[in-house]
């Protein structure tokens, strides 16, 4: 087949190549899959579809678990490599995980972008293109698709013997915020924390078919959260994931799965689309609950003021800045 040749030297020279070259190769050998596409015998086009259709799959997966996904025999992965001119199944695999390493500085760059950005547009223009963005991440929220999903994970949540809450590193936070405030009404909350190791006994021993899990991973995803996440649902929990992809780790294990929009102007992705979900999902649990969740409130709140935990009016004032003399 012609450029083929050029395609093995490709594969061959790729580790040594910087982020942008990288994406180039995986370009490159997506479009030699579908210039041959139509010329590929009808099984094969079923594996270079799953290919085309499923690059983050084929990345992080191994070729029998993709066959298994595309529903086809492994061997039918191998023949799409030797089609395309290359030894096996692996050289395509190693081009799509190189072109996923290599986003690990995808923040440096988008942080480069962001200042040029500010350089062109100013400050106030910048915030809002910032504010929108994130506006049209939480309108998407707004399909019909996305709160059947939300509805039906608030059942999952509503009907489990105890829920476990997990997200690390940026996702603590969505986590941490729906474990609290579920914590005003319910009394089966479980946070994750890596702190000290928390909770982690619990979940090593006492997690059931009856129990669930919501777990907030965004991309770059946590290998911690992600093993966390798998050993609960070994343990037969039901998993309601927030998460960026439908083909991330965690949405391929999950019961349920809610997709989220991240990317903005900034070089650090918004978690507000995440928030504002985790939010609703307490809000239903909530209004839908079989317990007084108006006394329950109640006590939690009047136990925080004897506590001291709030700052109330009979407190002295706070201590006012100095004002520098001119």
């Amino acid at each position: 087949m012609t450029g083929i040749p050029d395609m093995r030297s490709i594969i061959v020279n790729q580790r040594s190549q910087q982020s942008q070259q990288l994406q180039q190769t995986q370009q490159s050998l997506v479009l030699h899959i579908k210039q041959c596409f139509d010329s590929l015998p009808r099984q094969v086009r079923l594996a270079a579809s799953f290919v085309l259709d499923h690059p983050h799959e084929v990345a992080v997966m191994s070729m029998r678990e993709q066959a298994r996904l595309a529903g086809i025999p492994p061997s039918t992965m191998t023949r799409l490599a030797k089609f395309l001119g290359l030894e096996g199944y692996d050289d395509i695999r190693e081009v799509f995980k190189n072109n996923l390493r290599s986003r690990g500085n995808e923040y440096s760059q988008r942080a480069h972008g962001l200042v040029e950005l500010n350089q062109k547009i100013g400050e106030t223009a910048l915030a809002l293109d910032v504010a929108n963005n994130a506006i049209a991440h939480i309108q998407a929220l707004c399909s019909a698709d996305t709160l059947a999903a939300i509805v039906r994970a608030v059942k999952i949540l509503s009907s489990a013997r105890h829920i476990y809450c997990l997200g690390l590193r940026s996702s603590f936070p969505v986590a941490f915020q729906f474990s609290h405030v579920s914590e005003y009404f319910a009394r089966n909350i479980t946070l994750i924390d890596g702190a000290g190791e928390s909770g982690m006994m619990k979940i090593m021993h006492q997690v059931g078919p009856k129990d669930a899990l919501f777990v907030c991973c965004i991309a770059p995803y946590s290998r911690r959260a992600v093993s966390i996440a798998g050993h609960l649902a070994k343990a037969g929990a039901k998993l309601i994931a927030i998460t960026d992809s439908a083909s991330s780790p965690i949405a391929r294990m999950a019961t349920e799965t809610i997709l989220v929009g991240k990317k903005n102007a900034s070089f650090f992705d918004t978690l507000v689309p995440a928030f504002l979900v985790s939010e609703i999902l307490v809000a239903l649990m909530a209004a839908t609950s079989k317990v007084d969740v108006k006394t329950s409130v109640s006590e939690t709140e009047k136990n925080l003021w004897s506590m001291g935990e709030w700052w109330g009016a009979e407190e002295a004032e706070p201590p006012r800045p100095r004002i520098p003399r001119k």
